[in-house]
């Protein structure tokens, strides 16, 4: 989810738009539209993806309050089925279901403290941006599509992105099905 996007040496602020106000699920106060540039060391992460606010956003309508959300964040769905985990609908958490408060996401391996997609059943867990990756990309140098899929055999697939590292035994990658090649999330995104 490529949200950030940096401005000149501007100074961030944030600029309150009307009076649109919503109540979302993850924040006991109302959460007022505001458009954050580049420079506002005021705002923290979004609570959601945990990445830096910068565009149009929700923020806490209670001054002591640092909480803030993407617009995109605001509106994800609140239950969301994925290919790569069939058996079971996955819930939007707004913070992680273990005593830690920290889950490590099933698709890229990272650990996450905002939103998550979770299945209470398999213990399963999402990141916002995962859960939203295409099921197939194309690569410039490869005629075929690579499809999402989960490594569930931790076979001997290499990335042909960086002719190196393997993809862990149920972790998520790209795979090109007729040509047998692997392709790590985050090689897949440089396609």
């Amino acid at each position: 989810m490529a949200l950030v996007t940096k401005m000149s040496d501007i100074e961030r602020e944030t600029i309150k738009i009307g009076k649109q106000q919503i109540n979302h699920f993850s924040h006991r106060h109302p959460l007022e539209a505001a458009e954050v540039h580049d420079g506002d060391d005021k705002l923290g992460a979004c609570a959601g993806c945990e990445h830096e606010i910068v565009g149009p956003a929700y923020v806490c309508t209670k001054g002591t309050c640092s909480f803030v959300l993407h617009d995109l964040c605001s509106d994800l769905p609140r239950h969301h089925r994925h290919r790569c985990h069939p058996g079971h609908p996955l819930s939007l958490l707004p913070s992680p279901p273990y005593s830690d408060c920290e889950f490590t996401c099933d698709a890229c391996g990272e650990s996450g403290h905002g939103f998550t997609y979770h299945c209470a059943t398999c213990k399963f867990d999402l990141h916002v941006e995962c859960a939203a990756l295409p099921e197939t990309v194309k690569r410039s140098d490869h005629h075929h599509d690579f499809v999402l899929m989960t490594n569930l055999d931790g076979g001997d697939l290499v990335c042909c992105g960086c002719d190196d590292d393997r993809v862990a035994k149920g972790g998520w990658m790209y795979c090109c099905l007729d040509c047998k090649l692997g392709l790590h999330l985050a090689c897949a995104e440089t396609c």
